[in-house]
């Protein structure tokens, strides 16, 4: 009876150890990240920003990507210490977020998500290049790698250009608005922007007043994907988004589809 009651309290121990263990690296963080391993990197924001002195009482930002939290410069660069107007807009990026300027923007804070999408096969396109090399006899194997960024001149690299290339995600967006089915490429823009009726509408109305007239609605950076970021660049070629949606090419007029 003596050796059934320690070998009680031995696992009793040993469960009381166990559960110290679990919410000591529950809370520790320091524990399992680092500034290199994490899913995100903080930023220090400046103090006080000349940014908003200007773009006051904007809103439609998304939690995390509220300036209080990381700023404007952090996604838009530029010199937020000047309220020069010509000073504090030199460098900026009006579109952040395509692949060439991800680095120094969207990536700052998501280096492990950039790293993952620079070598995807949506940024490379090395399935489509390999295939159409392997096809037009200009490659032995369909199984070697490509980047469509560095297709030359050969027929099938004038097949892809005037077929694929347009939209890999390194394509950069160059026009504000939302993702819509004529777009194309765009970096993190093609899945993660989004924008409400209200920033739609400011940015008209800073478009049609010779930007003048600033917009007050921001479009939200957020993880919500929905489909029309897939028809930008979907819609085409194999048309995966229209079948995913149940829609197809016919000759049938209108009526007698639903009559």
């Amino acid at each position: 009876m003596k050796g059934k009651n320690s070998k009680i309290w031995i696992a009793i121990g040993l469960l009381i150890v166990i559960a110290i263990l679990f919410f000591w690296i529950k809370n520790d963080t320091s524990f399992y990240t680092s500034k290199t391993d994490s899913e995100y990197v903080s930023v220090e924001v400046p103090a006080d920003e000349s940014c908003l002195q200007c773009h006051v009482n904007t809103k439609g930002y998304s939690k995390y990507h509220n300036p209080d939290l990381i700023g404007c410069t952090s996604c838009h660069l530029g010199d937020e210490t000047t309220m020069n107007k010509e000073d504090s807009h030199k460098g900026i990026v009006l579109i952040p977020g395509n692949l060439a300027d991800a680095t120094e923007t969207c990536g700052k804070c998501h280096p492990n998500e950039l790293k993952k999408i620079e070598s995807s096969l949506m940024t490379t396109n090395s399935g489509l290049v390999a295939v159409d090399k392997f096809v037009f006899g200009e490659a032995d194997s369909p199984d070697y790698h490509y980047h469509i960024s560095e297709i030359q001149n050969s027929a099938s690299d004038k097949h892809l250009r005037d077929l694929c290339a347009n939209c890999h995600l390194g394509a950069e967006k160059t026009e504000f608005g939302e993702i819509t089915q004529l777009s194309r490429g765009g970096g993190c823009n093609a899945c993660h922007l989004n924008y409400d009726e209200a920033s739609k509408n400011d940015l008209n109305n800073y478009l049609t007043s010779n930007k003048k007239e600033l917009p007050l609605a921001h479009p939200a950076t957020n993880i919500f994907v929905n489909d029309n970021h897939c028809f930008g660049c979907h819609s085409r070629s194999s048309r995966i988004s229209t079948n995913y949606e149940g829609w197809q090419e016919t000759l049938l007029d209108e009526a007698d589809i639903l009559g």
